[in-house]
């Protein structure tokens, strides 16, 4: 997938407009839609805001990661975990676990 269909995409899924994209990024709609189409690349200063807008990372713009963390707050978390020491990494990894188990069987329940 290219990077003009990621945009797109994201923004559909923002529900967005090319002109509210445009303008919550601070360029013009017109440069939208020369992304979307892959005829222009963005700067990496207009590509942060395009992503900070549609709340996914510039990798996944990119293509360097498969898949978008829409919660920009669990992100940082979890950028901020990256840095503790194995050991604290390992015992949240184990409450996390826990607590997706537990979500998983409550979904299966449910249905």
């Amino acid at each position: 997938m290219t990077l003009g269909e990621k945009i797109r995409i994201a923004r559909t899924k923002k529900k967005l407009s090319q002109q509210e994209l445009s303008d919550k990024a601070g360029t013009h709609q017109k440069n939208i839609s020369k992304y979307e189409k892959d005829l222009v690349v963005p700067s990496a200063t207009t590509l942060k805001a395009i992503a900070d807008t549609l709340e996914v990372t510039t990798d996944f713009l990119l293509g360097n990661e498969s898949f978008a963390i829409k919660d920009t707050a669990l992100l940082k978390q979890f950028k901020e975990v990256d840095n503790m020491p194995d050991d604290e990494k390992g015992s949240l990894m184990t409450v996390i676990s826990a607590y997706i188990r537990d979500f998983k069987t409550r979904q299966a329940y449910i249905a």
